[in-house]
């Protein structure tokens, strides 16, 4: 079913889909045996859960690593949801807790790597490049077309969120077309990054925000697009040439326990930023000030 919304019914069904998604997890987590609750329960971004499953496996090749279950994605606001909750001992997020999570509970967060952002097509629409007059024209009402004639179909987030902004910051020529768009009726919008890259996958000729992290570890069967002669990488990234990245952080709650403690360290060691590093995400040692 293509989630084709007007701007009211967006928000709301794109806040009834986090719920699902918590909730999903939340009974997943109930139906735990006894025996496995000394497992690492880790989830939230889809930008994130790939290189942390890669993380995970390189981790449990160590002697005596707790063990990891590292869940589908379901968003940032559901990781930190389900951290507050007990549901999960690490909530991997695009964003920081905001303040009212913040009130709910105390976190340690610390960015572990960035992710050049993105604008994703499937790579069977045949378009690998744009220029930023062709990109905001695929935000036009009506039947909007790439340059070699296919249609073009906008996947949305909400306003607000941290995709919405880096689509403009991204191509700034875009922004007015992007709100207009964000008034439409019969948008495809999308909850989450997996979700976004859900109805790429399903619906022809869709592109939406991702990120070169989310592509790699996912391999998703998609094209990265370059606009205005910019190539998204990490070298590129950590250069300065391609400023625009999505932050991942790790979040724990303040008291989480030492074997917790003990894969988050992992994860900001040499060894557990080499393995990001060799799949779309700029480690922390590359940052720039």
């Amino acid at each position: 079913m293509n989630r084709q919304t007007g701007p009211g019914s967006a928000r709301r069904a794109t806040l009834r889909r986090i719920g699902s998604a918590c909730a999903a997890l939340l009974g997943l987590a109930a139906l735990r045996p006894a025996g496995a609750r000394d497992t690492l329960r880790v989830g939230g971004t889809g930008s994130g859960v790939g290189g942390m499953r890669l993380v995970a496996a390189a981790f449990l090749r160590q002697a005596g690593a707790a063990p990891v279950d590292v869940l589908p994605a379901f968003g940032s606001a559901g990781g930190i949801g389900a951290l507050v909750d007990g549901r999960l001992d690490i909530a991997v997020t695009n964003r920081p807790p905001n303040a009212a999570e913040s009130a709910r509970a105390r976190f340690k967060v610390q960015e572990y790597a960035r992710t050049p952002f993105v604008i994703a097509v499937h790579r069977d629409t045949g378009v690998e490049a744009l220029t930023s007059a062709q990109f905001a024209a695929l935000y036009a009402q009506g039947a909007a077309a790439y340059p070699n004639g296919q249609r073009a179909r906008p996947v949305l987030r909400l306003p607000e969120e941290i995709d919405s902004r880096l689509v403009v910051a991204l191509v700034p020529e875009a922004g007015p077309a992007h709100e207009s768009a964000q008034a439409r009726k019969g948008m495809l919008h999308a909850a989450t990054d997996a979700e976004a890259a859900e109805l790429v996958v399903r619906v022809p000729g869709a592109f939406a925000a991702s990120t070169l992290a989310q592509i790699e570890t996912a391999r998703l069967p998609f094209v990265a697009l370059v606009i205005d002669g910019r190539v998204p990488s990490t070298a590129a990234l950590a250069s300065g040439q391609y400023p625009h990245f999505k932050p991942l952080y790790i979040v724990t709650r303040a008291d989480a326990a030492a074997r917790t403690a003990s894969f988050v360290d992992f994860v900001m060691s040499e060894p557990g930023q080499a393995v990001l590093a060799a799949h779309g995400h700029l480690p922390r040692r590359a940052f720039r000030p």
